[in-house]
């Protein structure tokens, strides 16, 4: 078992809590299981604010979850603020396309 400094027990935990955050604070996939629109997602202040942190060090904990495949940030800035949305979402609607085009392929 890997030991950890209190400093990166830390960021795990806030990390936690932002992926937590994300997956129970952001809107649905839409009936088609598309993502939701961009200006839907959730800020970095709204999750900056319920992980009680400043804006800053949320949005560099979120670069870093999305490096690691965690999380998904807007293509830009909307309304002035990027966008955070989970990426366990974007997988499960990956693997739904997949289901659709499959049964399509194979029911024709």
């Amino acid at each position: 078992m890997e030991v950890l400094s209190p400093k990166k027990k830390e960021i795990r935990q806030l990390k936690q809590r932002l992926l937590y955050a994300l997956l129970t604070l952001s809107p649905p996939l839409t009936q088609e299981n598309e993502l939701p629109p961009q200006h839907e997602w959730l800020s970095t202040r709204q999750l900056a604010e319920y992980i009680n942190e400043g804006v800053y060090r949320a949005r560099n904990l979120l670069l870093e979850m999305v490096a690691n495949g965690d999380a998904i940030v807007s293509h830009g800035s909307v309304k002035n603020s990027l966008r955070w949305y989970p990426a366990a979402t974007e997988q499960q609607r990956m693997v739904a396309a997949c289901r659709k085009t499959a049964r399509a392929l194979f029911n024709d």
